[in-house]
């Protein structure tokens, strides 16, 4: 334990909760114009729609702190201390969300918390094939391609877009639950996810 604590370092990921926290109490709901590929004039979107990359991130750098050889051999199973981290940080997100709406009566903070799941859920889906780097990439490009194409009218999202959805809309929660408990499974990968795995690095061409 004191070996993963050393190693993972998860206050981390609390100091990005603080942060994620500060800033949603900051921006509330202001509004951004980006440019978008489906609306003219581009489009105006939440600024906390940003913010949920900051513990994704945090999340997935501490997690990809390893210590190779003394890991494999740790008497405390590691990779249950790494799902631990990730389920403690979604409640914690989760929790973080619901205490912001009843107290200052943001509903767009369980939409935050909401979108630090599924973005979390996509970055473990995308660290078990290509490694932590390209997964934390996965995550940006996701909320990148969601600000810039999820819009088909102004205020009105496509149905993948569920980064832009209100948090009360029962296929964003539901898309939230598969993509998070997705990722808790690509942590420690049975045999046919390894095997999936394996197939799909051997299509990818090679330099």
């Amino acid at each position: 334990m004191s070996l993963w604590w050393k190693v993972r370092r998860p206050w981390l990921v609390v100091c990005a909760l603080v942060g994620f926290v500060l800033l949603l109490l900051l921006v509330k709901d202001q509004v951004v114009n980006v440019p978008s590929i489906t609306l003219l004039g581009g489009a105006g979107i939440k600024l906390m729609n940003f913010l949920p990359l900051i513990p994704c991130a945090a999340l997935l750098f501490s997690l990809e702190r390893r210590l190779g050889q003394a890991e494999a051999t740790a008497v405390r199973p590691v990779a249950l201390l790494d799902r631990g981290l990730v389920l403690a940080t979604g409640a914690a997100v989760l929790a973080v969300g619901l205490l912001l709406a009843a107290t200052f009566g943001m509903q767009s903070s369980n939409a935050a918390a909401r979108n630090v799941l599924f973005l979390i859920g996509v970055a473990l889906v995308a660290r078990m094939f290509f490694g932590g780097l390209v997964a934390t990439a996965a995550a940006a490009v996701w909320l990148f391609i969601t600000v810039t194409a999820g819009l088909k009218a102004a205020h009105s999202p496509y149905f993948w877009a569920i980064l832009l959805e209100p948090a009360n809309r029962p296929h964003a929660a539901a898309a939230t639950v598969i993509a998070f408990g997705a990722g808790l499974l690509c942590m420690n990968p049975g045999p046919r996810l390894r095997s999936l795995r394996h197939a799909l690095t051997n299509a990818l061409p090679r330099n």
